[in-house]
């Protein structure tokens, strides 16, 4: 008899859990302004730790529940999160108005507005730069290509930024200029790379991980504290991240590959304690 009351403990516990993580596949679409591009946004539930992207008309499709979180981020606006509700499980669909914002704040957090899963969100346009689409194999870039000085190159003689080793870019830092600088540091072969070159190198990713998410992202997603979300990114940096898992098709994988290593910092810092 006790065995019997422990089995059935059991079932229903299970039944409870699978019942409260149940999800629907919703139909979803993001909105963007005229002129931006609505292809390839990142569309992430940070609840169940899967995500997609949207096609060439920013449709998108992804399982969720009620009370889930989807990041949503796009190149040229800051990344904000949608909190789902019933009405977006019961419809099935989910409908995102993207607005240009003039201030930008720490995180933006939206509820769809009514019952049918529409959303309108005010974010803050980012300045982007467009990137040539290179190849950017070592092969193609070592013996094809010619770099000459432009807009996304290094200031010359700025001594405070090369003590720092932080690159000096003359337009400020940002995504396409990181990825820019990437591509430059990818025609140097690692293996031929000196002790600081290979920690400028490692500079330019971290950078790159700083301004790519807020630190609410690092800290209530990936559960880093506060005081340690730097020397997590330089773990990841110095352990998984490649150059190009900084690309924006890439940017599922590389949330895939920051929560992996989240769970490893966090276990050495279990042991280190």
């Amino acid at each position: 008899m006790k065995n019997l009351f422990l089995f059935c403990g059991i079932f229903f516990t299970i039944a409870a859990f699978s019942q409260q993580t149940e999800r629907v596949e919703v139909q979803g679409e993001i909105i963007v302004p005229v002129g931006d591009e609505k292809e390839q946004i990142s569309v992430y539930n940070t609840s169940s730790q899967k995500g997609t992207t949207t096609d060439a008309e920013g449709k998108f499709t992804l399982k969720v529940a009620a009370n889930d979180r989807v990041l949503i981020t796009a190149l040229q606006f800051q990344p904000f999160t949608v909190v789902v509700d019933q009405g977006v499980v019961d419809k099935k669909t989910m409908r995102i108005l993207m607005n240009p914002a003039i201030n930008q704040l720490e995180e933006v957090v939206v509820r769809p507005y009514d019952l049918s899963g529409n959303v309108e969100v005010d974010v803050k346009r980012l300045p982007v730069f467009e990137v040539p689409n290179y190849d950017l194999s070592y092969e193609t870039i070592t013996f094809d290509y010619t770099f000459t000085p432009d807009k996304l190159s290094k200031v010359e003689g700025n001594a405070a930024q090369d003590a720092l080793g932080t690159g000096g870019l003359q337009y400020g830092a940002n995504f396409g200029n990181i990825i820019a600088g990437i591509a430059g540091l990818l025609l140097k072969n690692k293996d031929k790379n000196t002790p600081a070159e290979k920690l400028n190198n490692g500079q330019v990713l971290v950078t790159a991980l700083q301004q790519r998410f807020s630190t609410t992202y690092y800290t209530e997603t990936l559960g880093i504290p506060t005081e340690k979300v730097d020397d997590f990114i330089y773990f990841a940096q110095d352990n998984a991240i490649q150059p190009y898992l900084l690309k924006p098709e890439n940017e599922i994988e590389l949330m895939e590959v920051l929560l992996e290593q989240s769970v490893l910092y966090k276990e050495r810092s279990q042991h280190e304690d």
